[in-house]
C-alpha cells in the first residue's frame, strides 16, 4: 500500500525528491548561541496511516485494480495530476513537484490559500473529464478510482482519521526544545488541513516558537519569499538556522539564503547529521 503515501502527500504538503543535497558551511552550535531548528510538517512531524487510507478505498478494490492495471494507483494518480498541469487552465504559476511530477494550478492555489478543498475538488473533477475526453484513462474503473482518491485526500475529515505523529521526529523536536534550541515550523499546508492537524496534535504544534503556514501567508515553498517571511517576522539570522524539510527544492532555496538544510528521509539520519554539526541532543 506504500503507493498511497504519494496521494495523501498532496493534501498537506507537496514534495519532490528524497536525495540529500550537498552540505556547506557546517554550523557550530554554542551554549550562548543555540541553533534555530526549522521543521517541515507533513512526512516530517506527521505522517499518514497507510493501512487506514487503504481501508477507505477498499482492499478488494485495490487488489482488483492491481490485477487489471499495470501501474499502481498512487503513481497513476500522480501521472493524472501531472497531465492536468499541461493544459492551459491548470498550468501552475509556481512549479511544485511530487515524485518529479508537476502539480496542477488548483493544487498550488490550495496550498497558497487561494482555494479551499471543495473548490479544488470541483476543478479536479472538471480536469478529469477533459482527460477522459482525450482517452487518458485505461478504463472507466481507473477513472472512478482516481476521482475517489482525490476526493479522499481533499476531505479534512478523512485526513483527520488517517494522520498520526511521526513519533521519532516529535521526540527529536522535544529533545531539541529541552536543550534550549528555538523551534519554528514552516510548511506548505491548505488552511482546512492545517486546522485538522492543529486540532488533532495541539501538543506537537505547541513546541514551536513560531509557525509559518503557506495558506496563511499566501506563499508556498520552495519560493524564497516564505523563508524571508519567517526570518523577518521572527528576527532570525539565517546563519544560525537549520531547516529539516523533505523537499529538496526547499532545502536548496534555504541554502541559497544562508540557512543550513537537511533533506528528511529518516529521523535517525537527521539526528546523526545534527550531532555531526555539534548539536547536542
Amino acid at each position: 500500500m506504500r503507493s498511497f503515501q504519494h496521494s495523501i502527500m498532496l493534501l498537506l504538503s507537496i514534495f519532490s525528491c528524497t536525495s540529500m543535497p550537498r552540505q556547506k558551511n557546517i554550523p557550530t552550535a554554542t551554549p550562548q548561541n543555540k541553533q534555530v531548528i526549522i521543521f517541515d510538517l507533513t512526512n516530517v512531524l506527521i505522517k499518514e496511516n497507510q493501512i487506514g487510507f487503504a481501508k477507505k478505498i477498499g482492499y478488494g478494490r485495490l487488489a482488483n485494480y492491481a490485477i487489471t492495471h499495470w501501474k499502481s494507483p498512487g503513481y497513476r494518480c500522480l501521472d493524472m495530476l501531472a497531465e492536468m498541469s499541461k493544459h492551459e487552465i491548470q498550468k501552475p504559476h509556481i512549479t511544485i513537484t511530487l515524485q518529479s511530477r508537476v502539480m496542477p494550478r488548483c493544487l498550488v492555489e490550495l496550498q497558497e490559500g487561494k482555494k479551499n478543498c471543495e473548490e479544488t475538488k470541483k476543478e479536479i473533477a472538471q480536469a478529469v473529464e477533459l482527460l477522459d475526453s482525450h482517452r487518458f484513462f485505461g478504463s472507466t474503473k481507473e477513472k472512478k478510482l482516481m476521482i475517489d482518491i482525490m476526493d479522499l485526500v481533499l476531505d479534512p475529515q478523512t485526513i483527520a482519521s488517517i494522520i498520526e505523529p511521526n513519533k521519532a521526529t516529535v521526540q527529536l523536536a522535544q529533545k531539541l526544545k529541552k536543550a534550549g534550541h528555538p523551534l519554528y515550523l514552516c510548511a506548505n499546508a491548505p488552511e482546512e488541513l492545517y486546522a485538522t492537524a492543529h486540532g488533532k496534535f495541539p501538543d506537537i504544534l505547541q513546541l514551536f516558537d513560531g509557525v509559518v503556514i503557506s495558506s496563511h501567508v499566501k506563499i508556498v515553498k520552495p519560493d524564497e519569499a516564505i523563508f524571508h517571511h519567517l526570518l523577518d517576522t521572527h528576527n532570525l539570522d539565517p546563519a544560525e538556522c537549520i531547516l529539516i524539510d523533505d523537499l529538496q527544492a526547499s532545502a536548496k532555496t534555504a541554502e541559497n539564503l544562508g540557512i543550513q538544510a537537511i533533506v528528511f528521509d529518516k529521523t535517525s539520519r537527521v539526528t546523526k547529521k545534527l550531532k555531526k554539526w555539534g548539536i547536542k541532543i
